[in-house]
């Protein structure tokens, strides 16, 4: 396992459990005491966890932001069930957009079999991956920022203001029924704030880690999201509160 693929299930443990002794991450992880506080001290300069005398606590918020690269292979099996599930919402002739991000990318990468398809997206790994796909693509341009391979900024959102789609599928850092949905960075968020404005239905695609966290930035409310596919049953009164937000969560 790479030493960020670690931190980063570091991170999800503790978002899990919550609260743990040091002791808890070094049998978890197979890694000394010296490496599981470096890591420790690593992961709280990024704001992705708390250290306590003795331990760790999990974050509730956070701005940290890891890189396309970083995220490319943490949970792969999980984004690529999500993948799955969200491909059979896609019909011959829809207008949709996909964002940038990791699990959105496993998707592009089992676009088949669909017959007059619009894919628009502002994401440049997104893009590359269509390129050899029987779509119609449309790339909306902005300002490049390299750690998203994403383009941002009121540019992409004027673009953006002259269509309207069918679907859009978007990733997220954070899933709160109080903070709504949320990621790292207020210039992914506007754009994908204004992809959510221009969709018939918004599906979001996250897996498990991201329920209970909260990110800096606001890309909208949960009740403006149709529905959300995520890899995994979540806690019954997350459910709750969702089905009462018209939120329908679809695990498989």
């Amino acid at each position: 396992m790479f030493i960020h693929e670690r931190r980063y299930k570091i991170v999800e443990f503790l978002n899990k459990v919550e609260k743990a002794a040091i002791e808890e991450i070094m049998k978890n992880f197979n890694i000394s005491k010296s490496t599981a506080r470096r890591d420790l001290v690593y992961l709280e300069t990024r704001n992705l966890i708390k250290r306590t005398h003795g331990g760790a606590l999990k974050n509730k918020f956070f701005d940290y932001e890891l890189t396309l690269n970083e995220k490319r292979d943490l949970n792969l099996d999980k984004k690529k069930k999500i993948a799955r599930i969200a491909k059979k919402f896609i019909l011959d002739g829809d207008i949709i957009y996909i964002s940038g991000g990791t699990t959105t990318l496993e998707l592009v990468k089992i676009l088949y079999g669909c017959r007059n398809l619009v894919v628009f997206t502002n994401a440049v790994n997104i893009l590359l991956e269509l390129i050899n796909k029987d779509v119609e693509v449309r790339i909306l341009g902005g300002n490049f920022r390299k750690r998203t391979f994403s383009m941002v900024g009121q540019d992409t959102i004027d673009q953006m203001k002259r269509f309207n789609f069918n679907k859009s599928f978007i990733g997220a850092n954070g899933i709160t029924v109080e903070e709504g949905i949320t990621t790292p960075n207020e210039l992914e968020a506007n754009v994908d704030r204004e992809v959510v404005l221009r969709s018939k239905e918004t599906f979001l695609l996250a897996d498990d880690s991201k329920f209970g966290a909260v990110a800096f930035s606001v890309i909208c409310s949960i009740d403006e999201v149709d529905y959300i596919i995520t890899n995994n049953e979540i806690s019954s009164n997350m459910a709750k509160n969702l089905k009462n937000k018209n939120v329908r969560v679809i695990t498989g």
